[in-house]
């Protein structure tokens, strides 16, 4: 089976450590089949200049690997500019914690309205689904596939909803019946992060419940 990690920091991002070509290098030595760097978009000074060096490793390392362009997009609070993200040479976006309870968080209509500008695979990272539901007393799976939106199992071990999710029988079987689309991220920081093992086991799940993995 292909392993795919779709969520990855690097120095762009302020809390990331390697460089692009150190996080890929070790996505090839674990035997990652498809790597995608996934920087924080409000600690990138110059967005243009980020895509440009991803798409350069895309093609320094096409031979071992397939390396994706992504974009991490912080919705605490929302970005002071909705339009500026989507750019040409970007693979696809995360969009992070939209199930938070703070109150400067986008507000979930908005944020669906907002999506339709960006014309590339676009997901919910580091998100409860099942709780935004419940706080926004809808059907957020419906509105998932309406709006073309896939799920990132986030296998870091930061986030309650991935242990929940892979232990609940009843909450996978919901998102079986969805049919929405899933990706799968390590959320590395530093290289020593990447936990395969994990992944894969992410993998053989999403493939028993038969929802289509992300792999762009």
């Amino acid at each position: 089976m292909r392993t795919t990690d779709l969520h990855n920091h690097t120095k762009f991002s302020y809390d990331g450590t390697n460089t692009c070509e150190e996080i890929i290098e070790n996505g090839i030595k674990k035997g990652i089949s498809v790597i995608g760097i996934s920087d924080h978009q409000f600690s990138i000074n110059n967005l243009d200049q980020y895509i440009e060096k991803v798409n350069e490793c895309k093609e320094k390392y096409k031979d071992k690997i397939t390396v994706k362009c992504g974009l991490e997009i912080g919705l605490r609070p929302k970005p002071s500019d909705l339009v500026s993200f989507n750019r040409k040479g970007l693979d696809y976006c995360l969009f992070e914690s939209l199930d938070s309870n703070r109150d400067y968080t986008m507000d979930l209509y908005e944020f669906l309205e907002w999506t339709r500008l960006f014309n590339m695979p676009k997901g919910l990272a580091h998100t409860d689904i099942f709780r935004l539901s419940e706080k926004y007393h809808t059907d957020i799976l419906k509105l998932m596939k309406e709006y073309n939106l896939f799920w990132e199992i986030n296998t870091s071990g930061n986030y309650t909803y991935y242990y929940d999710f892979i232990t609940n029988f009843s909450k996978q079987q919901i998102i079986k019946k969805s049919g929405i689309s899933i990706s799968i991220g390590s959320d590395t920081h530093y290289v020593n992060d990447l936990k395969t093992e994990k992944l894969r086991s992410a993998h053989n799940l999403v493939s028993s419940l038969g929802n289509p993995i992300i792999f762009l």
